[in-house]
């Protein structure tokens, strides 16, 4: 695999190269009108190019083993990855003060560039396909155990036709490998000679995991081992402690690089949305107080990430009440303190255009897990399985629950259900298209009072 993962890096580098220096010869020497003289710039910058698309892919983790991996998802995370290693390429350029590389040029060589990348994959793919079909390539898989997660495992390989796996035999099944026709074998003995072992007994008879790996250690066979993670709802992580294999149990497995572009976008975009909407923002406000007496502002204690508090703000749309009898307040359609401006902007969502104050100080982020306050958190949080889990993202000021309409008084579970479902599948991708539904379904909502 390490020999595979290295020539299709090589093979990506070359193709950046060649579609970066293509680009540059369409613009300059077929389309008229370009700047002469560019060559040297070109050839300095591809290794660079070249560099951020290949680290950008490794990133996406497009050179580990794609043997579970649907083509889609495949062609998805190439896309993907040449799209954030471009967006770098032009932050890079423009504060590096480089101009004279044209806009026109760069949209050029990202459509080559991923027209090629992602037909390069599929012929590999296709490849590989043939072979195995051919009984070429195959991983031949010997299973031991009873537990769940092997059922899961076999139906993965199952539904993945480019996986290449070949069951030849299951250990200790419990007459679950009738289901699948896998032969059942008695013992394993050095003779079977498979390209791997899989590994799985759960509840009482884990301690059979242990004992197998201590019996054949010194065997040159992998044995693979699938743990026992039935409460971990919003993914895991596994890291290397000094030698020490560790797995962190409902950790998010989230994208550094992504995540890091996430955050720098949730500045701009909030930085240059304040400019724009600050006329709204300013009749709002002179809305607000003129509808009653009080403060335009109103701070709510929430909890957000990793269960810190901070406090929240939103545009003031009740009568000012005291500050005890409001952190214990649900918000409801009959609130005898609602002002009638304030009713308005509850129902168009504009009450919530302050947390955008929140978001330049990072408390908060465009997308994610609405939060809570924290008297609820303390008395959801023994009431809903996995209702905690939300906080393992910062919160949002919209997210998938809330273009889905569970918000307001609606089901809980269903609003942490969307939630878990957000952080488990969280891209940037995921982002982009909670922040086009929110423009069309999040602001106004029967729900929303």
């Amino acid at each position: 695999m390490n020999n595979i993962s290295l020539i299709q890096k090589i093979i990506d580098f070359l193709i950046v190269v060649s579609t970066w220096m293509l680009a540059y010869f369409i613009r300059f020497h077929i389309a008229h009108g370009g700047q002469s003289g560019l060559m040297p710039t070109f050839i300095k910058l591809s290794p660079f190019v070249s560099l951020i698309t290949v680290y950008s892919m490794y990133k996406a983790g497009l050179y580990r083993s794609m043997r579970f991996s649907s083509r889609f998802k495949e062609v998805y995370s190439v896309i993907r990855a040449n799209t954030l290693a471009v967006i770098f390429l032009v932050i890079i350029l423009y504060f590096s003060g480089q101009d004279r590389i044209s806009r026109a040029t760069i949209v050029l060589y990202f459509a080559i560039s991923t027209i090629v990348l992602t037909g390069t994959r599929i012929f590999i793919r296709n490849l590989l396909r043939g072979l195995r079909k051919k009984g070429r390539n195959l991983r031949h898989v010997l299973l031991i155990g009873n537990g769940s997660s092997l059922l899961d495992y076999i139906k993965t390989a199952k539904e993945f036709k480019d996986s290449g796996i070949s069951f030849m035999g299951w250990i200790d099944s419990n007459g679950m490998n009738q289901k699948f026709n896998i032969p059942e074998v008695l013992k394993y003995e050095n003779n079977l000679s498979p390209d791997s072992i899989v590994l799985s007994y759960e509840g009482e008879e884990s301690y059979k995991n242990s004992k197998f790996i201590a019996e054949n250690y010194n065997d040159v066979v992998p044995i693979q081992v699938l743990p026992e993670l039935n409460y971990s709802l919003v993914g895991n992580q596994i890291e290397d402690f000094g030698g020490i294999p560790v797995i962190s149990v409902n950790q998010p497995n989230l994208n550094s690089y992504e995540l890091l572009l996430k955050y720098a976008g949730d500045f701009i975009l909030t930085f240059i949305g304040c400019i724009c909407i600050s006329p709204i923002l300013f009749l709002v406000a002179l809305g607000v107080k003129l509808s009653s007496p009080g403060p335009i502002l109103f701070g709510q204690r929430r909890v957000g990430l990793d269960g810190k508090e901070f406090l929240m703000w939103k545009f003031r749309s009740m009568r000012v009440a005291d500050d005890s009898k409001q952190t214990q307040e649900w918000s409801n359609k009959e609130n005898p303190r609602k002002t009638r401006f304030g009713d308005f902007i509850r129902k168009t969502s504009l009450d919530e255009l302050p947390q955008l104050l929140n978001v330049l100080k990072g408390e908060m982020s465009l997308v994610g897990p609405r939060p809570e306050q924290p008297f609820f958190v303390e008395k959801f949080r023994h009431e809903i399985p996995g209702y905690m889990l939300k906080h393992k993202m910062k919160p949002g000021m919209t997210g998938w629950a809330q273009v889905n309409g569970w918000r307001g008084d609606t089901d809980l579970n269903k609003r942490i259900e969307c939630d878990i479902y957000y952080i488990k599948n969280w891209s940037l991708w995921l982002d982009v298209k909670i922040l086009f539904l929110t423009i069309f379904k999040g602001f106004i909502n029967k729900n929303a009072y």
